[in-house]
Protein backbone atom coordinates (compact mmCIF):
# COMPACT_ATOMS: atom_id res chain seq x y z
CA UNK A 1 0.00 0.00 0.00
CA UNK A 2 1.41 3.36 -1.01
CA UNK A 3 1.73 6.03 1.65
CA UNK A 4 0.07 9.35 0.82
CA UNK A 5 2.55 12.05 -0.15
CA UNK A 6 3.23 14.73 2.45
CA UNK A 7 1.79 18.01 1.19
CA UNK A 8 3.61 21.28 1.86
CA UNK A 9 1.27 24.12 2.71
CA UNK A 10 1.55 27.06 0.35
CA UNK A 11 2.31 30.27 2.21
CA UNK A 12 0.39 33.34 1.19
CA UNK A 13 2.00 36.36 -0.39
CA UNK A 14 2.29 39.24 2.06
CA UNK A 15 2.30 43.00 1.70
CA UNK A 16 1.35 46.23 3.42
CA UNK A 17 -1.93 45.92 5.31
CA UNK A 18 -1.68 42.19 6.01
CA UNK A 19 -1.76 40.90 9.58
CA UNK A 20 -1.26 37.57 11.29
CA UNK A 21 1.28 35.06 12.55
CA UNK A 22 2.92 34.75 9.14
CA UNK A 23 3.71 38.46 9.36
CA UNK A 24 5.23 37.84 12.80
CA UNK A 25 7.30 35.09 11.19
CA UNK A 26 8.68 37.55 8.62
CA UNK A 27 9.43 40.16 11.28
CA UNK A 28 11.31 37.62 13.40
CA UNK A 29 13.29 36.42 10.39
CA UNK A 30 14.29 40.02 9.67
CA UNK A 31 15.77 40.19 13.18
CA UNK A 32 13.29 42.72 14.58
CA UNK A 33 13.23 42.99 18.40
CA UNK A 34 10.17 41.48 20.14
CA UNK A 35 8.39 44.84 20.49
CA UNK A 36 8.51 45.27 16.69
CA UNK A 37 7.14 41.77 15.94
CA UNK A 38 3.51 42.86 16.18
CA UNK A 39 2.06 40.93 13.23
CA UNK A 40 1.15 44.11 11.36
CA UNK A 41 2.69 44.56 7.90
CA UNK A 42 3.29 48.30 8.03
CA UNK A 43 5.90 50.66 6.61
CA UNK A 44 8.72 49.40 8.85
CA UNK A 45 8.14 45.77 7.86
CA UNK A 46 7.92 46.80 4.20
CA UNK A 47 11.24 48.68 4.52
CA UNK A 48 12.79 45.68 6.26
CA UNK A 49 11.70 43.37 3.45
CA UNK A 50 12.96 45.79 0.80
CA UNK A 51 16.34 46.09 2.52
CA UNK A 52 16.59 42.31 2.82
CA UNK A 53 15.62 41.79 -0.81
CA UNK A 54 18.19 44.31 -2.04
CA UNK A 55 20.90 42.60 0.03
CA UNK A 56 19.97 39.12 -1.18
CA UNK A 57 19.77 39.93 -4.89
CA UNK A 58 15.96 39.97 -5.13
CA UNK A 59 13.68 42.60 -6.62
CA UNK A 60 13.15 45.07 -3.73
CA UNK A 61 9.39 45.43 -4.07
CA UNK A 62 8.69 45.14 -0.35
CA UNK A 63 6.30 42.21 -0.76
CA UNK A 64 6.90 38.66 0.41
CA UNK A 65 6.36 36.16 -2.40
CA UNK A 66 7.78 32.71 -3.05
CA UNK A 67 11.36 33.86 -3.76
CA UNK A 68 11.49 36.03 -0.65
CA UNK A 69 10.03 33.25 1.49
CA UNK A 70 12.77 30.93 0.20
CA UNK A 71 15.48 33.48 1.02
CA UNK A 72 14.06 34.03 4.51
CA UNK A 73 14.01 30.25 5.01
CA UNK A 74 17.70 30.13 4.08
CA UNK A 75 18.48 32.90 6.55
CA UNK A 76 16.47 31.15 9.27
CA UNK A 77 18.39 27.92 8.68
CA UNK A 78 21.73 29.71 8.94
CA UNK A 79 20.66 31.32 12.21
CA UNK A 80 19.27 28.07 13.58
CA UNK A 81 22.40 26.07 12.84
CA UNK A 82 24.86 28.88 13.59
CA UNK A 83 27.31 29.17 16.44
CA UNK A 84 27.77 32.49 18.28
CA UNK A 85 31.25 31.39 19.36
CA UNK A 86 30.46 31.46 23.09
CA UNK A 87 28.63 29.00 25.33
CA UNK A 88 24.99 30.00 26.01
CA UNK A 89 25.53 30.10 29.77
CA UNK A 90 28.59 32.33 29.36
CA UNK A 91 26.63 34.67 27.09
CA UNK A 92 23.98 35.04 29.79
CA UNK A 93 26.57 35.69 32.49
CA UNK A 94 28.42 38.34 30.49
CA UNK A 95 25.17 40.04 29.44
CA UNK A 96 24.09 40.21 33.10
CA UNK A 97 27.49 41.54 34.17
CA UNK A 98 27.30 44.26 31.52
CA UNK A 99 23.73 45.21 32.45
CA UNK A 100 24.75 45.77 36.07
CA UNK A 101 27.93 47.69 35.25
CA UNK A 102 28.62 51.38 35.79
CA UNK A 103 29.20 51.65 32.04
CA UNK A 104 25.58 50.71 31.32
CA UNK A 105 24.44 53.70 33.41
CA UNK A 106 26.92 56.21 31.97
CA UNK A 107 25.55 59.29 30.23
CA UNK A 108 27.76 60.02 27.22
CA UNK A 109 28.58 63.62 26.40
CA UNK A 110 25.95 65.11 24.05
CA UNK A 111 24.41 61.63 23.58
CA UNK A 112 23.03 60.49 26.92
CA UNK A 113 22.69 56.83 27.83
CA UNK A 114 22.96 54.15 25.17
CA UNK A 115 20.44 51.30 24.86
CA UNK A 116 21.05 48.58 27.46
CA UNK A 117 21.80 46.16 24.65
CA UNK A 118 24.80 48.18 23.48
CA UNK A 119 26.82 47.53 26.62
CA UNK A 120 25.81 43.86 26.62
CA UNK A 121 26.68 43.36 22.97
CA UNK A 122 30.03 45.12 23.14
CA UNK A 123 31.06 43.07 26.19
CA UNK A 124 30.11 39.87 24.35
CA UNK A 125 32.04 40.91 21.25
CA UNK A 126 35.09 41.52 23.42
CA UNK A 127 34.75 38.03 24.87
CA UNK A 128 34.54 36.62 21.36
CA UNK A 129 37.60 38.68 20.35
CA UNK A 130 39.56 37.08 23.21
CA UNK A 131 38.52 33.62 22.05
CA UNK A 132 39.52 34.55 18.49
CA UNK A 133 42.89 35.82 19.70
CA UNK A 134 43.48 32.55 21.54
CA UNK A 135 42.77 30.74 18.26
CA UNK A 136 45.16 33.10 16.40
CA UNK A 137 42.39 34.29 14.10
CA UNK A 138 43.89 36.69 11.49
CA UNK A 139 41.47 39.51 12.30
CA UNK A 140 42.12 39.20 16.04
CA UNK A 141 45.87 39.31 15.51
CA UNK A 142 45.50 42.63 13.70
CA UNK A 143 43.33 44.30 16.33
CA UNK A 144 45.46 43.05 19.26
CA UNK A 145 48.74 44.20 17.68
CA UNK A 146 50.89 46.61 19.68
CA UNK A 147 50.76 50.33 18.85
CA UNK A 148 52.29 50.69 15.38
CA UNK A 149 53.30 54.34 15.99
CA UNK A 150 51.54 55.31 12.76
CA UNK A 151 49.03 57.98 13.79
CA UNK A 152 47.90 58.53 10.19
CA UNK A 153 46.46 55.00 10.04
CA UNK A 154 46.36 53.50 13.54
CA UNK A 155 43.76 54.86 15.98
CA UNK A 156 45.80 53.62 18.95
CA UNK A 157 48.72 55.75 17.77
CA UNK A 158 46.38 58.68 17.15
CA UNK A 159 45.05 58.38 20.72
CA UNK A 160 48.42 57.50 22.27
CA UNK A 161 48.62 60.57 24.52
CA UNK A 162 45.08 60.13 25.82
CA UNK A 163 45.64 56.44 26.50
CA UNK A 164 48.94 57.16 28.22
CA UNK A 165 47.10 59.58 30.50
CA UNK A 166 44.68 56.75 31.30
CA UNK A 167 47.61 54.52 32.23
CA UNK A 168 46.86 52.18 29.33
CA UNK A 169 49.95 50.49 27.89
CA UNK A 170 49.72 49.39 24.25
CA UNK A 171 53.39 48.53 23.75
CA UNK A 172 52.81 44.76 23.47
CA UNK A 173 50.66 42.49 21.34
CA UNK A 174 47.90 40.83 23.32
CA UNK A 175 44.77 41.14 25.36
CA UNK A 176 45.66 44.44 27.10
CA UNK A 177 46.01 46.23 23.78
CA UNK A 178 42.86 44.50 22.56
CA UNK A 179 40.97 45.73 25.60
CA UNK A 180 42.10 49.33 25.12
CA UNK A 181 41.02 49.25 21.48
CA UNK A 182 37.64 47.95 22.66
CA UNK A 183 37.35 50.90 25.04
CA UNK A 184 37.84 53.17 22.02
CA UNK A 185 35.22 51.22 20.08
CA UNK A 186 32.76 51.49 22.96
CA UNK A 187 33.24 55.26 23.00
CA UNK A 188 32.83 55.55 19.22
CA UNK A 189 29.38 53.93 19.12
CA UNK A 190 27.53 56.70 20.99
CA UNK A 191 29.05 59.32 18.68
CA UNK A 192 28.09 57.51 15.46
CA UNK A 193 24.80 55.77 16.21
CA UNK A 194 23.85 56.45 19.85
CA UNK A 195 24.44 52.72 20.31
CA UNK A 196 21.66 51.55 17.96
CA UNK A 197 22.90 48.75 15.67
CA UNK A 198 19.98 49.35 13.27
CA UNK A 199 21.32 52.79 12.34
CA UNK A 200 21.35 53.42 8.59
CA UNK A 201 23.38 55.97 6.72
CA UNK A 202 23.47 59.65 7.61
CA UNK A 203 20.54 60.93 5.55
CA UNK A 204 22.18 64.33 5.17
CA UNK A 205 25.21 62.76 3.46
CA UNK A 206 25.50 62.16 -0.27
CA UNK A 207 27.45 58.90 -0.09
CA UNK A 208 24.80 56.51 -1.43
CA UNK A 209 26.80 54.03 -3.52
CA UNK A 210 26.91 50.43 -2.31
CA UNK A 211 30.47 50.78 -1.03
CA UNK A 212 30.24 54.27 0.50
CA UNK A 213 26.81 54.20 2.20
CA UNK A 214 27.26 54.11 5.97
CA UNK A 215 25.61 51.48 8.14
CA UNK A 216 25.53 50.07 11.64
CA UNK A 217 26.82 50.97 15.08
CA UNK A 218 29.92 52.78 13.86
CA UNK A 219 28.68 54.03 10.47
CA UNK A 220 31.46 52.10 8.75
CA UNK A 221 31.08 51.70 4.98
CA UNK A 222 32.30 48.76 2.92
CA UNK A 223 35.11 50.66 1.21
CA UNK A 224 36.93 50.11 4.53
CA UNK A 225 37.84 46.64 3.23
CA UNK A 226 40.68 48.10 1.17
CA UNK A 227 42.80 48.38 4.34
CA UNK A 228 42.78 44.60 4.96
CA UNK A 229 41.11 42.95 1.99
CA UNK A 230 41.74 39.29 2.85
CA UNK A 231 40.66 39.59 6.48
CA UNK A 232 37.59 41.69 5.63
CA UNK A 233 36.42 39.31 2.91
CA UNK A 234 36.92 36.36 5.27
CA UNK A 235 34.78 38.08 7.91
CA UNK A 236 32.11 38.84 5.31
CA UNK A 237 31.95 35.25 4.05
CA UNK A 238 32.03 33.80 7.57
CA UNK A 239 29.19 35.91 8.89
CA UNK A 240 27.05 35.59 5.76
CA UNK A 241 27.17 31.82 6.21
CA UNK A 242 26.67 32.05 9.97
CA UNK A 243 25.08 35.40 10.88
CA UNK A 244 24.95 34.74 14.61
CA UNK A 245 26.18 38.05 16.00
CA UNK A 246 24.61 38.65 19.45
CA UNK A 247 21.60 40.18 17.75
CA UNK A 248 19.19 39.47 20.60
CA UNK A 249 21.47 41.24 23.09
CA UNK A 250 22.12 44.27 20.87
CA UNK A 251 18.36 44.44 20.22
CA UNK A 252 17.53 45.32 23.85
CA UNK A 253 15.90 48.78 23.93
CA UNK A 254 16.31 49.31 20.17
CA UNK A 255 13.90 49.39 17.24
CA UNK A 256 14.51 49.96 13.52
CA UNK A 257 12.85 52.71 11.51
CA UNK A 258 11.99 52.82 7.82
CA UNK A 259 15.04 54.97 7.06
CA UNK A 260 17.34 52.65 9.05
CA UNK A 261 16.42 49.62 6.97
CA UNK A 262 17.17 50.94 3.50
CA UNK A 263 20.27 49.51 1.82
CA UNK A 264 21.83 51.38 -1.08
CA UNK A 265 23.38 50.24 -4.33
CA UNK A 266 23.22 46.79 -5.84
CA UNK A 267 26.37 44.81 -5.10
CA UNK A 268 28.37 43.24 -2.26
CA UNK A 269 28.37 46.61 -0.52
CA UNK A 270 24.56 46.47 -0.36
CA UNK A 271 24.74 43.09 1.34
CA UNK A 272 27.38 44.49 3.69
CA UNK A 273 25.00 47.25 4.81
CA UNK A 274 22.29 44.72 5.61
CA UNK A 275 24.69 42.35 7.39
CA UNK A 276 26.14 45.19 9.49
CA UNK A 277 22.70 45.90 10.92
CA UNK A 278 21.39 42.32 11.11
CA UNK A 279 24.61 40.87 12.58
CA UNK A 280 26.20 43.47 14.88
CA UNK A 281 29.27 41.36 15.78
CA UNK A 282 30.31 41.38 12.12
CA UNK A 283 30.20 45.17 12.04
CA UNK A 284 32.13 45.42 15.32
CA UNK A 285 35.01 43.30 14.02
CA UNK A 286 35.13 45.09 10.66
CA UNK A 287 35.36 48.42 12.49
CA UNK A 288 38.00 47.11 14.91
CA UNK A 289 40.26 46.20 11.98
CA UNK A 290 39.58 49.54 10.34
CA UNK A 291 40.60 51.45 13.46
CA UNK A 292 44.02 49.79 13.30
CA UNK A 293 44.51 50.24 9.56
CA UNK A 294 42.46 53.25 8.36
CA UNK A 295 41.51 55.41 11.33
CA UNK A 296 40.69 58.47 9.17
CA UNK A 297 37.45 56.70 8.12
CA UNK A 298 35.56 58.18 11.13
CA UNK A 299 35.02 61.87 11.83
CA UNK A 300 34.70 61.51 15.63
CA UNK A 301 38.03 59.66 15.68
CA UNK A 302 39.73 62.29 13.53
CA UNK A 303 38.42 65.06 15.78
CA UNK A 304 39.31 63.03 18.90
CA UNK A 305 35.77 63.39 20.21
CA UNK A 306 35.55 59.82 21.54
CA UNK A 307 35.41 59.49 25.33
CA UNK A 308 37.75 56.95 26.93
CA UNK A 309 36.29 55.60 30.16
CA UNK A 310 37.70 53.71 33.13
CA UNK A 311 34.22 52.22 33.44
CA UNK A 312 34.69 50.51 30.06
CA UNK A 313 38.13 49.18 30.99
CA UNK A 314 36.83 47.90 34.34
CA UNK A 315 33.94 46.02 32.71
CA UNK A 316 36.18 44.42 30.11
CA UNK A 317 38.67 43.33 32.77
CA UNK A 318 35.81 41.56 34.53
CA UNK A 319 34.89 39.87 31.26
CA UNK A 320 38.47 38.60 30.99
CA UNK A 321 38.27 37.11 34.49
CA UNK A 322 34.91 35.52 33.72
CA UNK A 323 36.25 33.88 30.56
CA UNK A 324 39.39 32.61 32.27
CA UNK A 325 37.39 30.89 35.01
CA UNK A 326 34.55 29.59 32.88
CA UNK A 327 34.03 25.85 32.39
CA UNK A 328 31.94 25.18 29.27
CA UNK A 329 28.96 22.88 29.59
CA UNK A 330 29.50 19.60 27.68
CA UNK A 331 27.23 19.43 24.66
CA UNK A 332 24.75 16.53 24.65
CA UNK A 333 25.06 13.94 21.87
CA UNK A 334 22.88 14.48 18.79
CA UNK A 335 19.33 13.24 19.26
CA UNK A 336 19.56 10.73 16.41
CA UNK A 337 22.68 9.04 17.82
CA UNK A 338 22.14 6.33 20.41
CA UNK A 339 24.54 6.15 23.36
CA UNK A 340 25.28 2.56 24.40
CA UNK A 341 27.25 1.59 27.49
CA UNK A 342 28.82 -1.92 27.44
CA UNK A 343 30.55 -3.66 30.33
CA UNK A 344 32.48 -6.87 29.60
CA UNK A 345 33.38 -9.18 32.46
CA UNK A 346 34.69 -12.14 30.42
CA UNK A 347 38.39 -12.97 30.80
CA UNK A 348 38.65 -14.79 27.47
CA UNK A 349 38.59 -13.54 23.87
CA UNK A 350 35.53 -11.40 23.10
CA UNK A 351 33.94 -10.50 19.76
CA UNK A 352 31.57 -7.54 19.69
CA UNK A 353 28.98 -7.46 16.92
CA UNK A 354 27.36 -4.10 16.09
CA UNK A 355 24.45 -4.16 13.64
CA UNK A 356 25.69 -7.48 12.32
CA UNK A 357 29.30 -6.31 11.86
CA UNK A 358 32.27 -7.21 14.07
CA UNK A 359 33.68 -4.18 15.90
CA UNK A 360 37.32 -3.57 14.97
CA UNK A 361 39.78 -4.33 17.77
CA UNK A 362 37.33 -6.46 19.73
Amino acid sequence: MKRPRKMTATRRDLGVGDTGQDVVKVQKSLGFPPNACDGIYGSVTEAGVQGFQAAWGLTPDGAVGAATWDALDTLDARMRHGDPGLDDALIQQIAQLASNSALARYSWEDRGMTPAGYTQGMALCFALAIRSLEAENPAALIVAQADTHRPDTDALSWYADEMRDMGWDNSRDGVDTLRHLWCLLIGLGPRESSGNHWEGRDMSASNTSADTAEAGLFQTSWNIRSCATDEMELLFDTYMNDPQGFQSQFNVETSPTTSNLDNYGGSEGTTYQWLSKFCPAFHVFVTAIGLRRLRQHWGPINRQEVELLEEADDLLKQVEVMIAGYEPTPKPPPEDVATVSIEISSTGPVEVIVNGNPLAGS
